[in-house]
Formats: C-alpha cells, sequence, structure tokens
C-alpha cells in the first residue's frame, strides 16, 4: 500500500536532484481540480530533463481547468517538441475560447508535427474564427517559408464547416 505523502512534501519534490522523484511528484500533483498545484509545475517547463517537462504538461492536462492556460500557452515556447505537442493537445481539451490565438500561432512552429498538431486541433475546435486564417494558408501553401500539410488544412477546414451547420 502507498505512504500517503502530503501536498507540501510533493511540492519539495519537484526540486530533487532526481527525475525520477520529480517525476512522480509531478503524476501525484497532476489530480483534476488540483489548481494549487499548477504554479509550481509550471516551473518545471524549464526543467534540463525532457521527460520532466512533457510530464509537466500531462499533469496540467490532468488538473484541467481555465487556470492552466497560461502555463500551456508558455510550454507552446518550449524548446523540446514533444512538450509544444502535448501543451497544443491540452488547449484543444480545454473550453475556452481563448485557446485559439496561440494554435493559430503553433501553426507557424518551426516542427512540422508541431504544425500540423495544431492545424488538427484547430480543426476540433470547430472554432468558425480560424476559417480566414486556414483558407488564407491553404490559398499561399506552398508558396509560404513554413510547409503545411495540404491534407491536414483540408480537414480542419471540413471539421469547422461541419460544426458551423450543427
Amino acid at each position: 500500500m502507498d505512504k500517503y505523502i502530503q501536498p507540501t512534501e510533493l511540492r519539495a519534490q519537484l526540486h530533487h536532484d532526481k527525475s525520477a522523484i520529480r517525476l512522480s511528484a509531478i503524476q501525484q500533483l497532476g489530480k483534476p481540480g488540483n489548481t494549487e498545484a499548477i504554479a509550481p509545475l509550471t516551473l518545471l517547463l524549464d526543467d534540463p530533463e525532457d521527460t520532466v517537462r512533457l510530464h509537466v504538461v500531462l499533469a496540467l492536462r490532468q488538473i484541467g481547468g481555465p487556470l492552466i492556460f497560461d502555463a500551456l500557452v508558455s510550454a507552446l515556447h518550449n524548446t523540446l517538441p514533444p512538450v509544444r505537442r502535448a501543451a497544443i493537445v491540452a488547449l484543444g481539451k480545454m473550453d475556452d475560447p481563448r485557446n485559439l490565438a496561440p494554435l493559430l500561432k503553433a501553426v507557424q512552429d518551426p516542427d512540422q508535427r508541431v504544425r500540423d498538431s495544431a492545424v488538427l486541433t484547430i480543426g476540433e475546435l470547430g472554432d468558425q474564427r480560424a476559417l480566414p486564417v486556414l483558407e488564407h494558408l491553404l490559398s499561399i501553401h506552398p508558396q509560404n517559408d513554413v510547409q503545411l500539410n495540404k491534407e491536414y488544412l483540408h480537414y480542419a477546414l471540413k471539421r469547422i464547416h461541419q460544426r458551423q451547420q450543427r
């Protein structure tokens, strides 16, 4: 049987030298509604360990709610593409109108997989405010500097149009 660890002790473990202990604390703090963990977790988005940074975003997603928004937007600037992709997915799961603007910026990310994730997530959101931007990107494709997957752009546009018809 696992011993219950107090939240203050878990927050202290976020600064432990061993990444395995930091990862364990992140996992335990990443519970739905645990908004007190958002600030200490956000500080680990600059952790030297790639796995720690990724698990921070996953924990924030589990916590959920509007208070994770700023941390997820911050994660979109992380040097590690999987962290940025995880932040995109987490933003896409939020029911928050603020999420569209950072997702549209992520379409210009230097990593192809991050761009693809952003386009697909925008399509799943179904927010009609994205239509002009996506249509413009499709019209300049492939002349723009950042290559976008044309199929994904079509898919995103289709999903947004489908949601408009509901």
